[in-house]
């Protein structure tokens, strides 16, 4: 009978708590701990149908989405990383404070995507397409946008264009330059 009152003793405190993405639960004796509820999206997932989905904060890192359509997504916080979006169609996606740390997004379609805060370091968007796209404070360190059409992107400022490169293909707002890829 006592074994039975401890079981559902610890049963009962082990209490979770849902809150933006992560739980804490709280053990009896070892006090609170925390796990993630993030969604993992992993592999490959070629001209995959994500659209309209709710993948925020998704782990996605090292994968291959090329030519899926994330169009009207929300990714808000994903970690995508390392992963490969060749063709991939952003339009009207939620991208806000997303990592995209050396993803590799050639000829991909951000078409009024919300960017803002992104995490692009080292990106490669050659020839992506970023008409509307809001891109306040993204970071693109060392991202290529080679060919890349940021000409109609709001919040883009010549401070984040001197921390990429493109070629004389890039298009930039009226007034802004890139430099040239080495």
């Amino acid at each position: 009978m006592l074994t039975q009152f401890r079981l559902a003793a610890i049963a009962a405190a082990a209490l979770v708590v849902a809150s933006a993405g992560q739980a804490f639960a709280f053990w009896p004796l070892f006090g609170p701990v925390r796990m993630s509820l993030a969604p993992a999206y992993g592999g490959v997932c070629e001209g995959c149908d994500l659209s309209g989905r709710i993948m925020a904060g998704a782990k996605m890192s090292n994968s291959d989405f090329d030519r899926s359509d994330f169009s009207n997504a929300v990714m808000a916080r994903a970690d995508a990383s390392g992963s490969s979006f060749e063709e991939a169609n952003f339009t009207s996606a939620d991208l806000r404070r997303a990592k995209l740390v050396d993803a590799h997004c050639p000829r991909a379609v951000f078409e009024a995507a919300m960017l803002a805060q992104a995490d692009a370091r080292g990106a490669d968007f050659r020839f992506a397409d970023f008409t509307g796209a809001d891109l306040r404070r993204a970071n693109l360190d060392g991202a290529d946008i080679t060919g890349a059409d940021l000409r109609n992107a709001q919040g883009l400022t010549q401070a984040q264009l001197d921390r990429a490169c493109g070629d004389r293909l890039t298009r930039v707002p009226s007034g802004m330059r890139v430099r040239v890829c080495e």
